[in-house]
């Protein structure tokens, strides 16, 4: 009817490709995605759905993100990356989405904030993303 995929509310910014990704509505970013909304607009304050995504622990959402050509290899204006927000999410849907992260988009897991060098390591207390963090640098070495 004329509306525009990636229209932006006018308080918080977020297109419905964010607001889908931040609520874990997998399957209205599959669509969304699949009739070409941008996955590069911010929401007012600079984040994108990959970060969204990261803060959120939404591994489905972000796996669809890399499929689609979501870059996540950026950071925020925070100095921060969508796996560091991963990274601070207590949950295992927080772990997951640094697999995906680690696994389908080959983001270093020692990838440093911007802002001030910190690790995933230096900023998770979940066991399970320290856990994975750990194996995949055993995994690192044994490669080298």
């Amino acid at each position: 009817m004329g509306a525009s995929i990636n229209a932006k509310d006018p308080t918080s910014g977020q297109t419905a490709l964010m607001a889908s990704v931040l609520r874990g509505k997998t399957s209205i970013v599959r669509l969304l995605l699949s009739l070409g909304a941008d996955t590069s607009i911010s929401e007012n304050d600079g984040y994108t759905p990959s970060h969204g995504a990261g803060f959120q622990g939404r591994p489905d959402s972000m796996k669809l993100l890399l499929d689609f050509g979501m870059d996540v290899h950026t950071s925020h204006t925070d100095g921060f990356y969508p796996l560091h927000r991963a990274c601070w999410g207590n949950e295992e849907r927080h772990t997951e989405t640094v697999r995906v992260l680690l696994e389908d988009a080959n983001v270093d897991p020692m990838t440093t904030a911007q802002n001030n060098g910190s690790t995933c390591l230096d900023m998770t207390k979940n066991q399970g993303t320290i856990e994975l963090i750990k194996t995949k640098l055993i995994e690192r070495e044994k490669e080298l």
